[in-house]
């Protein structure tokens, strides 16, 4: 899997690049922070390939951090926190997180559906200068590397699930700990 996650990283690399110049244009619409996890109560559903990655988040967090995000996974009901998200409404698999959690916040743009935009109900409220360029154009850019990430790595059909059951799922034997 080491290849596939090396690729997945640099899709997210450009991911969190094309997300940064939009937060800092649109600063002060946008609210998230560590300690607020409002989007972090919704059930993301997430590729294999990012079920992998938060595998190897949970694999390489401490005894007692994997012990609590694989209780609280196991326990997860629709609308409950992401079993990740711990104390203080902070993500602690931050580094790990899928594309989702990584773009959530600001005005989302999907290819099947064109003519909208959706964002968090704290975010972008009353703002109507957004700028396509800007929020749009490099998120086209993401699908489509998202279709040359899946051919070049030969990904057929994904086993997409929510981010608690590929964490419930991939977790380490807690026995011998």
């Amino acid at each position: 899997m080491t290849r596939e996650l090396q690729r997945l990283r640099v899709h997210l690399r450009i991911v969190d690049g094309d997300v940064a110049p939009v937060v800092a244009r649109y600063s002060e619409h946008i609210q998230c922070r560590p300690g607020c996890g409002e989007c972090c109560r919704q059930s993301f559903t997430v590729s294999e390939i990012e079920g992998a990655l938060l595998r190897e988040g949970l694999a390489a967090a401490d005894p007692a951090t994997r012990a609590a995000i694989v209780a609280r996974a196991h326990a997860y009901a629709p609308g409950a926190a992401c079993p990740a998200l711990g104390d203080g409404e902070i993500c602690l698999l931050y580094a790990h997180r899928p594309r989702i959690c990584r773009k959530y916040g600001i005005p989302l743009w999907h290819p099947e559906r064109p003519h909208e935009l959706k964002t968090c109900r704290l975010n972008f409220r009353g703002v109507a200068d957004l700028d396509p360029d800007l929020i749009v154009e490099p998120q086209a850019g993401w699908a489509a590397d998202w279709i040359v990430l899946r051919e070049e790595l030969e990904l057929g059909p994904q086993d997409n699930r929510n981010i608690a059951a590929w964490l419930a799922e991939g977790a380490p034997d807690m026995s011998e700990e």
